[in-house]
């Protein structure tokens, strides 16, 4: 598996992945108007040139799995891990997750994710990510933010 740096010309094909990776999710929490969900072209043209994003293809060029990051004040902020529904629990996402932390010199890394959505939430505390705030978004749904020094 090859990990590259995603282009610019690669926005509406990451676009396409964030709805396709996080649509079933979104869908079974009944939160249809999850930022991933809703996000503009425009607005992801935007997101884009705020970071590095990271991408796999499969061997035909599709985008399979991306992540964002975002370094401030040495800071990471890691965004948007995401992979096809079914190329998922490959390891696709654990080997983008940890490339994005080892190419952007960071002193913390930090992220946030949707309590309520165990396996990713595990994962990131499998990684070595601790919650260190919380806040409600919706009904029953726990946006919770992680770090890692």
């Amino acid at each position: 598996m090859k990990i590259e740096i995603a282009t610019i010309q690669d926005v509406p094909a990451l676009l396409d992945l964030q709805r396709k990776a996080f649509g079933p999710l979104c869908a079974m929490l009944g939160w249809n108007d999850a930022p991933p969900m809703t996000e503009s072209l425009e607005h992801a043209y935007e997101d884009f040139a705020q970071g590095t994003t990271l991408k796999v293809e499969n061997e035909d060029g599709l985008i399979i799995g991306s992540v964002r990051g975002n370094v401030t004040d040495a800071s990471l902020y890691i965004g948007r891990l995401m992979v096809l529904p079914e190329y998922q629990r490959h390891g696709i996402g654990g080997q983008l997750f940890r490339e994005i932390q080892s190419r952007l010199p960071h002193h913390r890394a930090w992220l946030c994710t949707c309590q309520q959505v165990r396996p990713p939430y595990e994962f990131y505390l499998r990684e070595g990510f601790k919650p260190y705030k919380s806040e409600e978004v919706g009904p029953g749904l726990t946006w919770v933010y992680m770090e890692k020094e």
